[in-house]
This record gives structure tokens, sequence and C-alpha cells, in this order.
């Protein structure tokens, strides 16, 4: 057994297999008691949709963008949906979560809801886009600790190993120059410190 597998096989006894069917509810209650992660505060937000998105089957990834702004500025959940809904001609917001440059998560699509952020790969995939435009600036310390806080969350939930095949950036699936170089070059650290937290950081083969 390869070292992923066996991570993957000790992440399916720490979270218990029962745990992905439960309730929604009952599921966040548990992922947050689990990965100590109690004091994660999301702002929701009801978004009106053009059209009812999908409900997502299955959660293999979570694909890290960001908003790519031409003046790396702070934008909200609820200016995204407006651009993406009234601009591009979309349903709504494509992003499931929101990450200001103070560090507060907004909700953009409903947490099971198939998402229209990366194409082709919107299925099994949550959308996570941290506002400003990484190719001329760099995350605040508050986006990249959320960011973490975030992913724990949602791998704990999800049973994903918080390795490259499950956290991704916008550019490993598509042809695009998103997440901007000074938020990818992080994510093996963010990878990292995920994986420390949950308590599957074994020593290297």
């Amino acid at each position: 057994m390869d070292r992923r597998s066996f991570i993957k096989k000790m992440l399916g006894l720490i979270i218990g297999t029962g745990v992905l069917y439960l309730p929604a509810f009952d599921i966040k209650t548990f992922a947050a008691s689990k990965w100590r992660r109690d004091d994660l505060r999301i702002r929701e937000n009801k978004f009106l949709f053009a059209e009812v998105p999908e409900k997502r089957i299955e959660t293999n990834r979570i694909i890290v963008h960001h908003t790519g702004t031409t003046t790396n500025r702070d934008m909200s959940a609820a200016e995204i949906h407006k651009l993406h809904r009234d601009s591009f001609g979309w349903a709504g917001i494509g992003y499931h979560y929101v990450i200001r440059k103070n560090g507060i998560i907004e909700r953009g699509r409903g947490w099971n809801m198939v998402g229209a952020h990366a194409q082709y790969n919107n299925d099994d995939s949550v959308g996570i886009a941290l506002a400003g435009n990484f190719c001329i600036g760099t995350p605040t310390p508050a986006q990249i600790k959320s960011l973490t806080d975030l992913l724990v969350s949602l791998c704990g939930i999800y049973g994903l190993l918080p390795d490259e095949l499950s956290i991704l950036g916008h550019r490993d699936v598509n042809a695009t120059s998103c997440p901007g170089d000074m938020l990818y070059d992080m994510l093996p650290q963010i990878r990292k410190r995920v994986m420390k937290r949950m308590g599957l950081d074994l020593p290297e083969d």
C-alpha cells in the first residue's frame, strides 16, 4: 500500500464511514467538532439565482481561485454574484465560498450545489475564491489563515486527503493564470498545513 492510500485509509478511520450519510447539519457539526473548527464562521447569503443550480452528487476536489480584479482589490460574494448573473449571464455566483481580504468567509453557491467556477470540472468540485489578483499582489495573512481553516473543514466533511490531487489551483484543470502565481506557489505549503492540522502528516517514505 503506497503512502497516499495508507493516509486515505487512516482518514476514513478517523472520520468513520457513517458520517457521510448524516443529514447536512450533522455533517457540518461533526466536521467542525472533529477538526476543532467550531470557531469557523461563514457569512451566509441567500442569493436569488436565475435558475436553481443542480445538486452536487459527489465531492472529490477543491479548486482554489482568485477573483482576478485588475487592481487587486477586495470583492464581496454579493458583488461577484451580481457580476456573474447580470454581466456573464450565468445563474449566479459560480464559487461556493469567497474569502475577503480581512479573512471573512462568505457563502456563494449553496454548499451542496454544482458550481460554475472551472469549466468541465464543476460536477465533483468545490470552488473557493480569494478576493484579489495574485498575479500582481499577494494574499493577506488573514486570507491564508481562513483558507487553511476552510480546507481543514471541507476535507473533513468530504473525506478528502489534502494533497495535490484533492486541493488544486484553477490552472491545474483549465488553461488560465488563476489563482495567480503568488497564491498558486503557496498551495504546497497550505496543503502541508492542512495535512498537519488533520493529524495526517506522516513522514515521507
